[in-house]
């Protein structure tokens, strides 16, 4: 698995690793294509197959700004749909893609909104974030986490083409325990499960100081 390390100078996220990604352009809204996946059935429940289309284009072109990876919209397999707590004041609706590493490339981060890329098996990476050396997000934990029950990259393929994709929006709570805000997950014991999310192994995640995001049991 790819991930990027965010610069510190940003205001979201700051020095966290994650997958390439970010915002759609309104440049984006404007590609048509006659893409192979537009006569498929939508995997988002919520979108067509037509109002994914700037979801991949705006996933291809942040790969080639953050990473200089060169893809195909049809070569983009959707995984999930993470929402933002609704109590926060600025909030992301984001879709995440996953894609085969076209052959002959090699990934190089930009020295800009991006400062550092690894490659590790999910497994590794969050053994790493486990230890405090990366500071993985839940939603990109959680991927990571639903990727490592998987034995090979078919087998990663085969999950990816048919495991259903619900909106997940996690909740903030206060945990009196921790004395601090925590991040629940849907099928944690204080946030109503959704219909169709596998329930990954930690669904309460807390901010540990110079360590990141890291779970903590309910």
């Amino acid at each position: 698995m790819l991930l990027v390390r965010r610069t510190d100078r940003l205001a979201f996220m700051a020095g966290a690793h994650v997958f390439p990604g970010g915002r759609i352009d309104e440049a984006d809204r404007s590609v048509r294509l006659d893409a192979a996946f537009l006569r498929q059935p939508p995997r988002f429940s919520d979108l067509s197959v037509h109002d994914e289309l700037p979801y991949r284009v705006a996933a291809v072109r942040e790969a080639q700004e953050e990473a200089g990876l060169t893809l195909d919209v049809d070569a983009l397999h959707p995984i999930a749909h993470w929402v933002t707590p609704a109590i926060e004041i600025h909030r992301f609706d984001t879709r995440f893609f996953l894609a085969v590493l076209p052959e002959g490339q090699q990934a190089v981060e930009d020295m800009g909104e991006i400062t550092a890329l690894v490659w590790l098996t999910a497994g590794a990476a969050l053994q790493q974030a486990q230890a405090g050396h990366l500071h993985v997000p839940p939603p990109t934990w959680t991927t990571l986490r639903q990727i490592e029950r998987r034995g090979s990259l078919a087998d990663v393929l085969a999950w990816a083409r048919t495991k259903p994709i619900v909106r997940v929006s996690p909740d903030l709570l206060e945990d009196s325990s921790e004395g601090m805000r925590v991040l629940a997950l849907p099928g944690d014991p204080a946030v109503p499960m959704v219909e169709g999310w596998d329930v990954p192994p930690e669904t309460r995640f807390v901010m540990r100081e110079g360590q990141g995001w890291l779970p903590i049991r309910p």
